[in-house]
């Protein structure tokens, strides 16, 4: 692996410890104190940063870095964060146990995929059938979309050894025969390939399950209801970034690069299998819907969904818009 990836990782360590134990920085009441994961599916969110997007629209943000999801949910519920970019598995999960959020926007969908490792002679999903596939975590996006890849095939979970890692280090941990292969969002899919660590079997995008959900932008509950303008602000903004992102693939791909610490190589590479895009409500909550009810096939959601209220889209600035 070379320099740039362990750079990659040293950064990913800083970030994780500075903001692991919840140490959070001393901020005004004015200011919105944003989540996200070092992924490229945050890549509006990064744009809107560096293009000081949020400054025109007379918001301060802060971002937070967190390691997974669950992590950033549970800050989320403590009240240290008012936004966050989130895959939808744990957002879901979550409001469906009383956490008080609401998904406001998506901010992706596809953008993961599966790399086994060299001269594995695993060729097609099938050939997953008693290997070693490492995860990010139990009920992450990853997770649920490895059990439906596999439900394709006719193979149970039971028949494959799944275990959890955490992303940044999947493309080492492969290298060294830790596991079979691995599910995992961008760039961490491409960087295998790139750096020759691994070799891509298949992304979300294909596989029968067209506009697959993915990350998501929730918002406290608190938040929606003490700074509504902020909040409606803050989702232009999105908008915005989102539509920079996708007319200005190479300076994003630098971008998220400088903010990842991976080479642009890697990220030109990345952003080709991720669709930023706010579809519509009803298509939106379609597949969502969709994909909770795998969770239920899981048993990780118990609850009736149709008692639960996942989004608010109230705040979505313009209904020519999207939403």
């Amino acid at each position: 692996m070379n320099k740039k990836m362990w750079a990659l990782i040293i950064i990913f360590l800083v970030a994780v410890t500075a903001y692991g134990t919840y140490n959070y920085i001393v901020t005004s009441q004015k200011t919105i104190v944003v989540g996200y994961l070092q992924s490229d599916h945050d890549s509006a969110l990064f744009v809107a940063n560096a293009k000081n997007m949020f400054e025109k629209e007379g918001l301060l943000v802060s971002l937070v870095p967190f390691r997974s999801g669950p992590d950033l949910i549970n800050a989320a519920n403590l009240g240290k964060i008012d936004i966050g970019y989130c895959g939808i598995a744990p957002v879901t999960l979550a409001i469906n146990n009383g956490t008080p959020i609401k998904i406001v926007a998506s901010v992706n969908q596809e953008g993961s995929g599966i790399v086994v490792g060299n001269n594995t002679n695993i060729t097609n999903i099938s050939d997953l059938k008693d290997k070693s596939i490492a995860i990010p975590k139990v009920n992450s996006v990853q997770d649920v979309l490895l059990t439906y890849w596999l439900s394709q095939y006719n193979i149970s979970r039971n028949e494959v050894n799944i275990t959890e890692s955490e992303v940044p280090f999947m493309p080492r941990s492969l290298l060294f025969k830790k596991f079979d292969g691995y599910v995992a969002w961008e760039p961490y899919v491409s960087v295998a390939s790139v750096e020759g660590d691994g070799e891509i079997l298949t992304y979300s995008k294909k596989d029968n399950w067209k506009d697959f959900p993915c990350c998501v932008v929730i918002a406290t509950d608190s938040f929606i209801t003490d700074q509504p303008d902020a909040l409606r602000k803050f989702l232009k903004v999105h908008i915005e970034a989102t539509n920079y992102v996708n007319s200005h693939k190479d300076e994003t791909a630098l971008i998220v690069s400088q903010k990842l610490g991976t080479s642009v190589q890697i990220e030109k590479q990345s952003l080709k299998n991720v669709a930023f895009n706010t579809p519509s409500s009803n298509e939106f909550k379609k597949s969502v819907f969709k994909f909770i009810d795998i969770q239920k096939q899981l048993g990780y959601i118990k609850n009736n969904v149709s008692n639960v209220s996942y989004f608010n889209f109230n705040f979505w600035p313009t209904k020519s818009s999207g939403f």
